[in-house]
């Protein structure tokens, strides 16, 4: 088998203007002025917190990734992930940008989303499907409201 391989960004990055900087602390502020209000005050801090790490963090640009499929299994970067630890696979064609969704034997992160960029999606089932199964998965709807609201 040989390998696919491509490059590209670690997520697909969003056109945030101030309002939305402000809407986002703005949000922060209320949970946090609420929770104190009603005696939660580390709720309140953890609002405060977790407004400033969003605000931070939308202004963090998307870095490069590689991916390989090996032999093996999925290599991000530099972090490999077996084929024994893949449950399953699918490639989401229905967006504007096609994704690999793969469902992973980990409880933190179940499923990790790649974005394919530069190779035929049909390279990478036929790498795939030798290894794991390809079943319908589809993005949370969590992933799906995030992506709604900007993050």
């Amino acid at each position: 088998m040989d390998e696919v391989t491509w490059t590209t960004l670690e997520f697909e990055e969003q056109e945030r203007h101030a309002d939305w900087v402000w809407y986002a602390g703005l949000i922060a502020g209320i949970v946090a002025a609420i929770s104190f209000f009603y005696g939660n005050i580390f709720f309140g801090i953890f609002a405060i917190i977790a407004g400033i790490t969003i605000i931070l963090y939308s202004f963090h640009s998307p870095k490069p990734i590689t991916i390989v499929i090996g032999e093996k299994g999925v290599q991000i970067n530099h972090e490999m992930i077996p084929y024994e630890g893949i449950k399953q696979f699918w490639l989401d064609e229905s967006g504007k940008q096609d994704k690999l969704l793969l469902l992973v034997k980990t409880v933190f992160l179940p499923m990790v989303t790649i974005p394919i960029e530069g190779v035929a999606s049909q390279a990478i089932r036929e790498a795939l499907v030798s290894h794991i199964p390809e079943v319908l998965m589809r993005d949370s709807t969590s992933a799906k409201l995030f992506d709604r609201i900007g993050f």
